[in-house]
């Protein structure tokens, strides 16, 4: 029997016998697929891909072109936000006065095949963006895992993807244009308006609203991606010849197991072939199993790592190869809600074996893979990566469990290790919180919002917790 059908097999049996009875150690479903109801006579509401953030906007424009987006800008009534494919999970979009849409905001406005740079507008789909790309000969340096975003949102909040030689996708603009509440169209770069350029790579939408980006890209490539079943412990005593010495390396930590899924992704080489099949599905199995056993009393953990490690520790190796659009970014159907910090890149391991003893010490009913990253250190003001190399770690709930019991355990941890919040994911964290994190521009940040938008017009309820306006 295929591991795949051995562990649904395994899983089915949290709806039948002893576990029916007696109810699993996972926390009840809590929360409706969608958390607010049209009501007839109001607004039509706007929610986010997860399921958790939620708004009536009385106005909902779409503009079709940058001179109609500055003066919809301009001229919009109350608090206003802008939205992309609404993929953050964090507050920053939610207001009930006027979001504006930037999906007709796409496509490539330009581009240099010598220098392979391309002027995208930022409401470009990073799955459409890669094609487009390819058409012209160039390719993302990197691209984060879930390409549903748009270019804008994964910009401004800091999107990013794994590789100890890449950075932040910030870090691959040379330039970008800002919408005003004043109705200016500023250019930014770093000779042009240099601050606002360095504030506006990492803003969360605070400072106006981004119409373009001029990206360096880099030829067209092709890349392999290596997915394996390894001891959690094998791979993080090895990790630093693992981020060396491959272009991209990430590692999934499965919660309870000590087991884990390492993926290294390198240039295509002759010969390379695709093999075994990549399983959007899979979280659902490993919770279908956690539900029919962790329950056990005094046992169900134990024997929830054996089953996996005996189970999957000798499955082979998948393998994708392809464009590198295609092979960077993996399909996510699962519904979920995701907590991320990003810690200096040397404690990485560190913090992330405390997250891991504290689950299994504290029986934790969380069975959704843990997302360990490297990330390269820049100078974007806001970024996570702002002065150094880091490590990021994300935490999952799925969508119809209540996350904040779970987040609220590990979420101290991050803070032991001088871990900074990604803007678009969720946490705790306030203004007071956040300036300690970022000493060197967190007051020329703020001095540059205030400058744009002196009244606050972009400033919804979480902006304000965030700067302190």
């Amino acid at each position: 029997m295929k591991r795949r059908q051995f562990l649904r097999g395994t899983g089915a049996l949290g709806a039948t016998g002893a576990f029916a009875l007696l109810g699993g150690c996972e926390q009840p479903s809590t929360e409706p697929q969608s958390p607010i109801a049209y009501e007839p006579g109001k607004p039509v509401p706007w929610i986010n891909w997860a399921g958790n953030q939620s708004c009536q906007p009385q106005h909902r424009p779409a503009p079709a072109s940058i001179d109609e987006l500055v003066s919809v800008l301009k001229n919009a009534k109350g608090t206003v936000r802008a939205v992309g494919a609404g993929h953050s999970f964090s507050a920053v979009v939610p207001t009930d006065d006027t979001l504006i849409a930037t999906d007709l905001l796409s496509g490539v406005i330009d581009h240099d095949p010598v220098t392979n740079t391309a002027q995208v507008l930022s409401g470009t789909r990073l799955h459409d963006l890669g094609y487009m790309l390819a058409d012209i000969g160039q390719a993302l340096p990197n691209m984060p895992d879930m390409a549903y975003l748009a270019l804008g949102g994964a910009i401004v909040n800091c999107a990013h993807a794994t590789g100890v030689n890449f950075g932040s996708m910030g870090s691959y603009v040379n330039s970008l244009r800002l919408a005003t509440v004043g109705g200016e169209l500023l250019e930014c770069s770093p000779s042009s308006n240099p601050d606002i350029f360095k504030a506006a790579l990492t803003s969360a939408g605070a400072l106006g609203i981004v119409t373009d980006f001029t990206l360096q890209n880099q030829a067209d490539f092709d890349l392999t991606e290596v997915n394996k079943i390894e001891p959690l412990e094998d791979m993080l005593d090895d990790i630093e010849n693992r981020k060396a010495n491959n272009r991209h390396f990430e590692l999934f930590a499965l919660p309870h197991a000590s087991v884990g899924i390492s993926v290294s992704t390198n240039p295509a080489q002759p010969g390379d072939k695709a093999q075994g099949q990549d399983d959007p599905q899979a979280v659902n199995t490993l919770r279908d199993v956690f539900n029919a056993i962790a329950w056990i009393p005094g046992v169900g953990s134990r024997l929830y790592d054996k089953l996996l490690t005996a189970v999957m520790g000798n499955e082979a190796e998948t393998i994708r190869t392809g464009k590198a659009h295609e092979v960077l970014p993996h399909v996510r159907i699962v519904r979920f809600r995701e907590m991320e910090y990003t810690v200096p890149a040397e404690l990485g391991p560190a913090c992330l074996r405390e997250i891991m003893a504290t689950i299994r010490n504290k029986q934790l009913p969380l069975s959704f893979p843990i997302e360990y990253r490297y990330v390269k250190a820049d100078d974007i003001w806001l970024s996570m990566f702002q002065g150094q190399d880091g490590a990021t770690i994300s935490i999952h709930q799925y969508g119809d469990l209540d996350y904040r019991p779970i987040f609220a355990e590990l979420e101290p941890i991050f803070w032991r290790y001088g871990g900074r919040p990604h803007w678009g994911k969720l946490h705790t964290l306030k203004s007071s919180d956040l300036a300690e994190l970022y000493p060197k521009h967190w007051r020329d940040f703020l001095a540059v919002r205030e400058s744009l938008d002196p009244d606050k017009r972009l400033m919804n309820a979480h902006l304000k917790e965030l700067f302190g306006a």
